[in-house]
């Protein structure tokens, strides 16, 4: 995702989205559209991490500290799926 500034743009979660935790991951739901999303453990990470706006380097710093993954992959896959997300309308990008 070209456009997000991964250290400034905030992200937080859309008011239309209920979850569900589960041992393996999340299922979401966009009570605008009606339509649902199942997120893995990774995903569900950083919808937890969600709770509170963060920004993607916030996130990675968390995430590399968790799993096995260099800062640079984690900026770009952490980026995709905000891009995924927002792409869905599941989060708001300030």
């Amino acid at each position: 995702m070209a456009d997000l500034d991964i250290q400034h743009t905030v992200i937080s979660r859309a008011a239309s989205v209920l979850f569900n935790d589960f041992d393996d991951g999340l299922m979401m739901m966009d009570i605008d559209s009606g339509n649902y999303f199942d997120i893995d453990s990774v995903g569900a990470s950083v919808w937890a991490m969600l709770e509170t706006p963060k920004t993607i380097d916030q996130i990675c710093r968390t995430l590399t500290a968790e799993y096995d993954v260099d800062l640079e992959t984690c900026r770009q896959q952490t980026s995709d799926f905000i891009g995924v997300l927002r792409a869905q309308k599941l989060v708001d990008l300030a």
